[in-house]
């Protein structure tokens, strides 16, 4: 299906259901919250509707755009939505604010392995070495900023060790790297990202491996990051796997939900992987065994079934 006749799909039937009631046990429609139309969890949100709705199951799926993540959850605990989809990251911060005690986890996919990319001239061997090194953060605020502070401080560093640079965008971010003024950026992104491919081709800058120790540390202060490496060849010139850490893209859903409900998603999604990935790459990480010791809104029960089936619980 083309982009148009995917979002044109998803827009139809998210008009469908606006008129729906919410409590699953009195309707057959269920909603999944994405994120603005056009974007990727728009996108995404209606590849699963569509493949959802192709099986029988008793219930219809209707991917709808909404404020993204931090709205998903909300919206799930408030009972507007039924499931949703939301970075690993904001999930972490609303399990750990306490906000959301009826959120849990259907799967979860779309890895973004942390890559530290540094000035080969830098003298970067290991995370440690950052100290007193400048370090590009996008904007105050971003997301590339709050990760880069977890991994800074996840190894024992403090914020202030390092030299805070704000480009503004990865345009400029990649430029001012390119040309040393800065020394080192952080970032978590899909494997194979177009401007570090870039970066990395001039043979001045190299992925920086983080250590056994170093993961175990960052994983113990950021239940949200899992181990996540980058396999080799994935960039020009990067001929050895990158031990790294990373977040995934998780589906959360209600608590609420009836556990057959939540266990048909689940195996479809799993099963139906290679029309998902069809219809957008983003799905290409979709496996059962990406939950090992990376669930961080508890699992629905739903759900569970499903893993212990494939082998991995």
């Amino acid at each position: 299906m083309s982009y148009v006749k995917t979002v044109l799909a998803a827009v139809l039937v998210s008009v469908m259901a606006l008129s729906a009631p919410v409590g699953v046990q009195a309707k057959t429609k269920l909603t999944l919250g994405t994120a603005s139309m056009g974007g990727n969890y728009f996108n995404m949100g209606a590849a699963i509707a569509k493949v959802f709705n192709e099986k029988e199951t008793g219930y219809t799926l209707t991917a709808q755009a909404t404020g993204g993540s931090a709205f998903n959850l909300t919206a799930i605990e408030d009972k507007e939505l039924d499931f949703g989809i939301s970075q690993g990251p904001a999930v972490m911060s609303a399990i750990s604010a306490q906000t959301v005690p009826s959120l849990r986890t259907v799967a979860n996919y779309n890895g973004t392995p942390q890559h530290v990319l540094v000035r080969t001239d830098a003298g970067i061997k290991s995370l440690k070495d950052l100290k007193g090194k400048r370090i590009e953060l996008i904007a105050a605020g971003d997301g590339v900023e709050v990760c880069s502070r977890k991994v800074v401080e996840g190894i024992g560093l403090n914020w202030d060790d390092v030299k805070h640079e704000y480009s503004g965008n990865r345009v400029q971010a990649s430029s001012r790297l390119k040309t040393g003024q800065v020394d080192a950026i952080i970032d978590g992104t899909g494997v194979g990202a177009a401007w570090i491919s870039d970066i990395l081709k001039s043979g001045k800058f190299h992925l920086l491996a983080m250590t056994q120790e170093e993961m175990e540390q960052i994983m113990k202060a950021n239940p949200e990051f899992s181990a996540m490496p980058i396999p080799a060849n994935s960039y020009g010139g990067q001929d050895a796997t990158i031990p790294t850490v990373g977040n995934w893209t998780i589906i959360t859903c209600s608590a609420d939900l009836p556990a057959e409900v939540v266990y048909n998603l689940t195996k479809i999604f799993h099963t139906e992987k290679d029309k998902l990935k069809a219809a957008h790459a983003f799905f290409k990480d979709i496996a059962p065994a990406n939950i090992k010791g990376a669930v961080i809104a508890p699992l629905h029960p739903g759900a569970e079934k499903f893993y212990k089936e494939a082998g991995v619980l």
